[in-house]
């Protein structure tokens, strides 16, 4: 799976745990970027990113990731590994 495919799904998935419409990510973009998603909302998209990629984060690399284009990094790492 290609890094842009990893950030369109990416997007889906915070879009649906936050309830957004037609949210696009920009890898360079934070949590703070992004209405909503706080630490709670946080919690539940890695979880939605576990599962639909079938993967599992350790938490600090949970608590480690400061962008949207870290997080898509991590999910490609760990998916080409699988």
């Amino acid at each position: 799976m290609k890094h842009e495919q990893i950030l369109e799904q990416v997007s889906r998935i915070v879009a649906e745990t936050l309830d957004i419409d037609d949210l696009r990510l920009d890898p360079a973009m934070s949590a703070a970027d992004i209405p909503g998603w706080d630490s709670l909302t946080h919690v539940q998209i890695m979880v939605a990113v576990e599962r639909a990629f079938g993967i599992r984060f350790r938490t600090g690399d949970i608590a480690g990731m400061a962008t949207v284009g870290e997080l898509v990094t991590r999910v490609e790492a760990r998916f080409t590994r699988h």
